[in-house]
């Protein structure tokens, strides 16, 4: 009888250990958050920004893809998106991270006695919109902006991504507009020259997106997605 009462005790006690060993390993955690961004935003944008989430938040892993979504069960093999937008993603609760802020720049050899680039003289490069032929209108927005009629925007030389048409201008084939925080280090670090000073507010914007509603994800996962959301709109500003 001694040992049945002992042993009732004894199974209490165990399972409190327990309970308590398990709270302590899932605080201690690592935690892992699947995270697709656009192509240019991944390498020029966020990459250089790592080291800063990585430090406040040593104990987060992050999994970046840069796979092209369009669709919600695209979208729902992630925990979070930042999608390249003109309005807010309806398949998704979404925040606006930034607008894009366009600023026209080339390779400093292009600069001829001090004179900018004459840019009815030079070589245009675009970038496409999505898969296909289609390029968006940057180039015609940014000559509206100004009301320059007597240059044709649509020759040149279009690539897939703002990232491509930022290394085509690097390397001196043309000149292009483009998100001036993309190149904030090719301008430091005079890759790239700024040609006049004015800029353009684009149409579209980075979006935060999560495409699953929050009551289906377990709530200290929602607090690490919480946490990265946090972090992107600090670093936005």
């Amino acid at each position: 009888p001694a040992g049945s009462v002992l042993a009732q005790s004894l199974d209490a006690a165990f399972g409190t250990i327990q309970d308590a060993v398990e709270q302590i390993q899932h605080l201690g955690a690592r935690q892992r958050i699947a995270v697709n961004v656009p192509e240019t935003f991944a390498s020029r944008w966020l990459a250089p920004r790592l080291r800063d989430f990585h430090g406040r938040h040593p104990d987060i892993d992050l999994a970046i893809t840069t796979s092209a979504v369009t669709t919600l069960r695209d979208a729902q093999q992630y925990d979070c998106l930042v999608m390249f937008l003109d309005e807010p993603w309806a398949k998704g609760h979404s925040r606006l991270l930034r607008q894009e802020h366009y600023i026209a720049v080339a390779s400093p050899e292009l600069w001829v006695d001090g004179a900018e680039p004459d840019l009815a003289r030079h070589t245009l490069l675009h970038v496409l919109a999505g898969t296909g032929t289609k390029r968006l209108p940057i180039w015609e927005n940014w000559f509206a902006s100004l009301g320059i009629r007597h240059i044709d925007p649509r020759p040149g030389i279009a690539f897939s991504t703002m990232d491509q048409a930022i290394n085509a201008a690097v390397s001196g084939a043309g000149v292009a507009v483009v998100d001036a925080p993309m190149v904030e280090r090719d301008l430091a670090e005079k890759r790239l020259q700024r040609i006049g000073t004015h800029a353009l507010t684009g149409n579209h914007g980075y979006w935060f997106v999560e495409p699953r509603d929050q009551a289906l994800r377990d709530p200290a996962h929602s607090a690490v997605v919480a946490l990265f959301q946090s972090w992107l709109l600090d670093v936005s500003r």
